[in-house]
């Protein structure tokens, strides 16, 4: 399959969970990958679909870390440069959970608020 398939099929796999759909456009043509998707909350996303075989380390690791903390909760990583804006990375179905796109599948866990033992509160 070429590179060109997979990305391809990336788009439409996104597209389908965030329930938009992929722009075909000609090779080198510039224009997004999927229509933008407009949130119940009033926010417009504009998703850009990037695949490679290996996402960075620092990501991986970060996701692993969070489900290995609370296996049955969403995992979040948030990265960011030195003084630049913190991004979160999360799995696509769950972040359409959270925008209101998608239903839940099942129950995450949900933990009370307050102070974390380890946390900076102590």
């Amino acid at each position: 399959m070429s590179a060109h398939t997979r990305a391809a099929r990336r788009e439409r796999e996104a597209a389908k969970e965030l329930g938009t759909v992929r722009v075909h456009r000609s090779r080198f043509e510039s224009a997004p990958d999927v229509r933008p998707v407009l949130l119940a909350c009033g926010l417009t996303l504009q998703p850009e679909v990037k695949t490679r075989a290996r996402l960075p380390a620092l990501l991986r690791q970060a996701l692993a870390a969070a489900r290995r903390y609370l296996p049955d909760a969403v995992p979040v990583a948030v990265v960011s440069e030195s003084g630049g804006e913190a991004i979160a990375c999360l799995p696509l179905r769950a972040f359409a959970v959270i925008a209101g796109i998608r239903e839940p599948a099942n129950t995450q866990t949900v933990l009370p608020l307050g102070p974390v033992k380890g946390g900076d509160d102590e």
